[in-house]
C-alpha cells in the first residue's frame, strides 16, 4: 500500500501512512470490557468511563501488514458493539458470490427506529423510515473488497449497526505444471522441482494447491507464492505458484504429475469446493542398466549345443556384450537389451566363464555364467549269445542212453555267473534261440538213441558180443 489510505469505521475516520506515527481514538457505547491484540504487542485497552467506554489512544509506527490489521480490529469492534444490542438481523449473514454475479441480502430491525438504511460502495440504500426490513441488492458485483453496513437510527439511543461479510471469488484463468529449469529427461536419484502456476485467482487466502502423482495425492500446499508482487491484495485476483520437490526412480519413468487449484469458501460457497486441474506433466526418467538374474552355471554334453541368454533393463537402452575364450564355435546375436551366445558342438575348449556386460551413458552392470562340458563314456558291446550242445554217452552203452545239453551265454551277463540251462536269451524276432537249441538237442538225442538201438539189433543177429 502506498500513499494515504482513508478508512471509515462508523463515526471514526483515520488516515494511515506506512511507518508514520498513528494515533487512533474513538468511542462506543455498550461494549463489554476486554482486550484486542494486534501485531508486535500493541493492544487496545478498553477502560470504563461511566456509561460510555472509550479506547485509550495508542501511538506506534505501523507497517503495511499492521495497517490491514487495524481495519480488521476496528470493524470487528463495531460489529461486536452492534451485535450486543441485537436489534438488527441479516439474512443471510454471510454471502459468497462469484465476481460479476448478482447478490441480495435482507436487513430486519427488531426495535423502534426513526429510519434504517444500507451503506455500501455500490447500490447503497438511503435512510428509510417506517419499514421493518430493507434489501441490499446488486445486479453484478464487481468490487472485490467491500463491507456493506445495515444501520437503524433509534431516538435517544445509539445507532444499531450490522456489517455483512461478503466474499467475492474468481476461478483461475489457467492452471499449469512444468519442470523448473530443465527440459531434459530426469536422472534416477537426482532431485527436481515441479512448479504449478495458477493465473488470476481470488481470494488467494482460500486457495489450496493439491499435487497428484497419477491418482494419488502426494502433497497439499496452502502457502503459495504470489508471482505478480501484489502482496497487499488480500481479496483481488493474483497469480500464484506452488512447488513440489521429487527424487524420481526408474519406477517413476512415464509417471504423470498434476496439480489442482481448489477454492474452499466454506458452507456458503460452491459445494464441492471449486477446483481446476492442470494438464498432466509426463516425466521421463533415465537410469543405469540392470541385468536380469539368470543361471550362474550351465552344463552341456561334449558335442552338444547350449544357448546363454542375457537381458538388461536401462534407459537409454543399454548395449549388451559377451566376453569369453574364443573357441571358434560360439555365435552371438544381440537385439536391444537382449543378447544370446550359442555354443555348437561343445568341447573342452568351451568350458569356462562367460561374462555379459550391459552399458549405457549412466553406468554398466555385469553378470557371469560358468559353462561345464561333460565327457561321454564308451558304450558296452551288445549282448551276444553262444549255444554249445554237448552229447556224452557211456561206453560200453548200457540199456539206456543219456544226452546232456548245456546252453551258455558269453559275458557280459548281468547278475549271472556260470552256465545257464534253458534260459531265454533276447534276440531277433522269431522263435527264441533257446527253443531252437532244445529242439536241436532233442533231434540229436533221438538220433543217438536210434543208432544205439539199430546197433544192438545188428549185434544180436550176428551173434557176436560187444567188444
Amino acid at each position: 500500500m502506498q500513499g494515504s489510505d482513508r478508512v471509515h469505521t462508523g463515526r471514526h475516520t483515520s488516515d494511515k501512512r506506512e511507518m508514520q506515527p498513528l494515533s487512533l481514538t474513538t468511542t462506543a457505547s455498550t461494549i463489554q470490557q476486554g482486550l484486542f491484540t494486534i501485531p508486535r504487542g500493541a493492544c487496545w485497552d478498553i477502560c470504563p468511563a461511566g456509561a460510555t467506554l472509550y479506547w485509550r489512544t495508542v501511538l506506534w509506527r505501523p507497517s503495511i501488514a499492521e495497517i490491514a490489521e487495524i481495519d480488521k480490529i476496528l470493524l470487528s469492534l463495531f460489529a461486536f458493539a452492534a451485535a450486543a444490542d441485537g436489534c438488527l438481523e441479516l439474512h443471510p449473514n454471510r454471502v459468497v458470490v462469484r465476481h460479476g454475479d448478482p447478490v441480495s441480502v435482507n436487513c430486519t430491525v427488531s426495535t423502534d427506529h426513526s429510519g434504517m438504511g444500507w451503506t455500501a460502495p455500490v447500490d447503497d440504500v438511503p435512510n428509510t423510515p417506517g419499514v421493518q426490513f430493507l434489501t441490499w441488492r446488486v445486479e453484478s458485483l464487481t468490487i472485490w473488497d467491500l463491507r456493506p453496513l445495515c444501520y437503524a437510527n433509534r431516538p435517544g439511543k445509539a445507532q444499531c449497526k450490522e456489517r455483512l461479510s461478503v466474499t467475492v471469488y474468481k476461478p483461475p484463468d489457467s492452471v499449469s505444471v512444468s519442470s523448473v529449469n530443465s527440459t531434459d529427461p530426469m536422472v534416477e536419484g537426482s532431485q527436481y522441482q515441479l512448479k504449478c502456476e495458477i493465473q488470476n485467482i481470488a481470494p488467494v487466502q482460500n486457495l489450496t494447491v493439491k499435487w497428484y502423482k497419477g491418482h494419488t495425492l502426494v502433497h497439499e500446499d496452502r502457502d503459495c507464492v504470489i508471482e505478480d508482487g501484489n502482496i497487499d491484495k488480500e481479496k483481488a485476483p493474483v497469480s500464484v505458484s506452488s512447488t513440489l520437490l521429487i527424487t524420481p526412480s526408474r519406477a517413476d519413468d512415464g509417471a504423470e504429475y498434476s496439480c489442482w487449484a481448489e477454492l474452499d469458501l466454506g458452507p456458503e460457497g460452491p459445494q464441492p469446493p471449486l477446483a481446476m486441474k492442470s494438464t498432466p506433466l509426463n516425466i521421463t526418467v533415465h537410469y543405469p542398466p540392470k541385468i536380469k538374474v539368470g543361471q550362474d552355471n550351465v552344463t552341456v554334453s561334449q558335442g552338444g549345443t547350449v544357448s546363454l541368454s542375457c537381458s538388461a533393463e536401462g534407459k537409454p537402452p543399454p548395449q549388451v556384450q559377451w566376453s569369453y575364450r574364443d573357441a571358434g564355435n560360439v555365435r552371438v546375436t544381440s537385439s536391444g537389451g537382449n543378447s544370446t551366445a550359442v555354443i555348437t558342438e561343445a568341447s573342452s575348449a568351451n568350458e569356462g566363464f562367460y561374462n555379459c556386460t550391459a552399458t549405457n551413458r549412466l553406468g554398466s552392470d555385469t553378470a557371469t555364467v560358468f559353462v561345464t562340458v561333460t565327457r561321454t563314456s564308451t558304450s558296452p558291446p551288445p549282448d551276444t549269445t553262444t549255444v554249445f550242445v554237448t552229447v556224452t554217452s557211456t561206453n560200453p552203452l548200457p540199456d539206456t542212453t543219456t544226452a546232456f545239453v548245456t546252453v551258455t551265454r558269453t559275458s557280459p551277463l548281468p547278475d549271472t555267473t556260470g552256465p545257464q540251462i534253458l534260459t531265454k536269451i533276447p534276440g531277433p524276432s522269431g522263435p527264441a534261440p533257446w527253443i531252437i537249441s532244445v529242439l536241436v538237442a532233442m533231434v540229436v538225442t533221438v538220433a543217438v538213441i536210434c543208432i544205439c538201438f539199430i546197433y544192438r539189433k545188428f549185434i544180436k543177429k550176428s551173434g557176436s558180443q560187444p567188444v
